[in-house]
């Protein structure tokens, strides 16, 4: 073991994987050309179990520790929960059906030559269920992702996170500080939130993740959204939910309340505009309209819009041509 690296925690969250797909995920940790390393897998499905054979097998090169939890708690708790038991000075979030190119971790360690870095996070290439690579970046697939390097992007990542958690490592230190998580964001999110209130983040323009995209992903364009009331739900009244507790968690940060009040105004003005359309808060909606200038102009028209003409334009946009 290379002791004259930091150590980096790989933090794996585990809940019912397809073998396949967790050995070649464990075979790419194994074959990290980075040395120093240790992982953390915690087992989010108390019900059904994984073995742990597969650890045994594929993980030859580092030691790991298999944390069993005693009930299901989601992915947020799961990696929260790495987070608190990590020992490294760096941690690499992973899942687990993801495979990683043997080179990441030396890449993007290679990202912390500053000492005000917090973060380095990578690009992705996509495959698909059979591991056939479909996408040279997943900006082909999600477009709305735009890549920055630097200091003072919190305010971007409050509405955009271009930051994917299996293609980032962050330092421990500033990691423990996102705990508890909140519960109105990706764990990915929330920690590029605090890394960037902390320091400077750092993008690496290398598709390092091979990222695996199938029915079961956690996250996706518009998940979840089908129609105009799932559409108000979750663009909407949980966005302006999400504010709220963000308000409060961040109310020591006296810079970004302009920004919060902004959003949480704004917010509330296109919930009431949905319900009940005004000319009242289609002023407001459109006043503050800064940060969302795609979504408002489809939801001025969203109350009087049919619901088959809706549901067209939610399938061009999770197949990413709008």
């Amino acid at each position: 073991m290379e002791v004259d690296k930091p150590l980096v925690s790989i933090l794996l969250a585990v809940y019912k994987p397809n073998e396949n797909w967790f050995i070649e995920q464990l075979i790419s940790l194994n074959e990290q050309t980075y040395n120093n390393l240790e992982l953390f897998v915690y087992d989010d499905c108390p019900d059904f179990p994984t073995s742990e054979d597969f650890l045994k097998k594929c993980i030859t090169n580092f030691n790991y520790t298999v944390i069993r939890g005693k009930t299901n708690e989601g992915s947020n708790k799961a990696f929260e929960e790495l987070t608190k038991i990590g020992n490294g000075e760096f941690f690499a979030y992973c899942d687990q059906d993801d495979i990683w190119e043997k080179d990441k971790i030396s890449i993007i360690m290679d990202g912390f030559k500053e000492d005000d870095v917090t973060l380095v996070c990578s690009d992705l290439s996509i495959i698909d269920e059979n591991g056939t690579k479909t996408a040279n970046s997943i900006t082909e697939i999600r477009k709305r992702i735009i890549y920055k390097s630097g200091y003072d992007l919190t305010e971007g990542l409050l509405e955009r996170n271009f930051v994917t958690g299996c293609a980032m490592i962050v330092r421990s230190n500033i990691a423990k500080k996102a705990i508890p998580f909140v519960d109105s964001l990706v764990h990915d999110n929330w920690i590029a939130i605090i890394a960037s209130i902390n320091g400077k983040i750092e993008f690496v323009n290398k598709p390092l993740v091979r990222y695996r995209q199938h029915n079961s992903n956690q996250t996706g364009i518009l998940k979840g959204i089908y129609d105009k009331n799932t559409y108000c739900k979750f663009k909407i009244e949980d966005v302006l939910e999400r504010y709220i507790s963000l308000k409060n968690r961040l109310g020591y940060i006296g810079e970004l309340q302009g920004h919060l009040n902004y959003c949480i105004t704004s917010l509330r003005a296109r919930r009431s505009y949905f319900l009940k359309p005004s000319l009242k808060e289609l002023k407001i909606i459109i006043k503050y309209s800064k940060y969302y200038k795609a979504s408002i102009v489809l939801e001025i028209f969203l109350p009087i819009m049919p619901e088959f003409v809706f549901k067209y334009i939610i399938r061009l946009t999770k197949k990413g041509i709008l």
